[in-house]
């Protein structure tokens, strides 16, 4: 009787082996294409930083991204013209090799200083500057950008949004991808005055305020 039942428990240990190791397999298999797949993401992230569709057609915003991928955007989206808002200097050489890539796809460059991050007041000269961007037929499909792609390139796509498709700020506000961040108190608090701004048609001066709820909070000193 112990004869015949070991070559059964053989198998049945050979069975339970085989299983193992099936098993070890699928799991190396899942862990490696989950690697790859995390892999593949983060490379989008880097090369792509912050790139996204506003409006299909129309509208792009990105952070600064490597020379090539100027090249490749714009002639992937038929991009005319390419708005930078950062400052003079604010991005050393690279400045030098994004105004060639640019130019050598065909693009226009507008290099557009915009109000610093920190800055809620909407009568800065680069504000009325881009109107007349956006306002232009021909600036159409257009790119957006700043540094980070996340404050002072959400104050452009506010005026847009508000200006030329007629929505609210909050409208605007909430269907911008956030990349991680809400949008900081100064960038909200630019969209609604900006709408408040827009929406005084009676000839009068509008004065932008600060909502209370997008102010923060300060401790006081004694």
């Amino acid at each position: 009787m112990n004869d015949q039942s070991a070559p059964a428990a053989v198998n049945t240990a050979n069975d339970r082996m085989s299983l193992q190791r099936r098993l070890f397999c699928v799991a190396l298999a899942l862990l490696v294409a989950t690697a790859g797949i995390a892999g593949v993401l983060r490379y989008h992230h880097v090369r792509y930083r912050h790139f996204a569709v506003h409006e299909p057609g129309k509208v792009y915003r990105s952070a600064w991204v490597d020379d090539d991928v100027f090249e490749e955007l714009i002639r992937k989206y038929h991009i005319r013209t390419v708005v930078n808002l950062c400052s003079p200097g604010e991005m050393g050489d690279r400045s030098v090799g994004q105004r060639q890539a640019v130019k050598h796809a065909g693009a226009r460059l507008i290099e557009l200083p915009f109000p610093p991050n920190n800055t809620w007041d909407t009568d800065w000269p680069a504000v009325a500057e881009m109107e007349e961007i956006l306002d232009d037929p021909t600036s159409y499909p257009i790119w957006i950008h700043c540094q980070h792609g996340r404050e002072r390139t959400v104050k452009a796509l506010s005026i847009y949004d508000i200006r030329r498709r007629g929505m609210t700020a909050q409208e605007s506000l909430k269907r911008m991808p956030l990349f991680g961040m809400d949008h900081p108190w100064p960038i909200v608090t630019f969209a609604h005055n900006y709408e408040e701004e827009q929406t005084c048609h009676d000839g009068s001066t509008c004065i932008p305020h600060v909502a209370e709820s997008h102010r923060p909070e300060r401790t006081r000193t004694k």
